[in-house]
């Protein structure tokens, strides 16, 4: 996970700089690569921070590859929405790449444990899930694009 989207207090110690990006291209959904221009356009260019959030971006930007949604033989692939049931409650999450995690905003890495976890499941099945040092099991309820 790139620390460009997240406050840097709550990075863990183990997550790759900024500047130490793969020599592949990183999976990003054409909305995160459209969110991550559009933030790089309003930034104002004689504020010092800002320019350096341009830096990034533009390092960023010039390091993704843009995935549209798949679903993974008929399951949860990249970029795809999930409506799961856990304990009673109803949440829904999108599988996304490392530079467009928004935990609270329900867009989860598929590199992450929740996203393998969600990973080519399919409706109706239940999963197994490892968060906060405990299995949780999930129901799939809908899959979509």
């Amino acid at each position: 996970m790139s620390k460009a989207f997240v406050n840097e207090d709550t990075v863990p110690e183990d997550v790759p700089a900024i500047g130490s990006r793969p020599s592949e291209p990183l999976p990003i959904t054409r909305e995160g690569y459209e969110r991550l221009l559009a933030e790089l356009n309003d930034i104002v260019k004689d504020d010092e921070a800002k320019q350096t959030r341009a830096l990034t971006l533009t390092t960023i930007g010039a390091t993704v590859r843009i995935v549209e949604p798949t679903r993974d033989d008929g399951g949860v692939g990249f970029g795809c929405e999930v409506d799961i049931e856990d304990e009673g409650r109803t949440r829904t999450y999108r599988i996304v790449g490392p530079d467009e995690v928004d935990a609270k905003a329900g867009l989860i890495s598929a590199e992450s444990p929740v996203g393998q976890a969600l990973m080519r499941a399919r409706e109706g099945e239940e999963i197994e899930v490892e968060r906060g040092g405990r299995s949780e099991v999930w129901r799939v309820l809908r899959v979509r694009l």
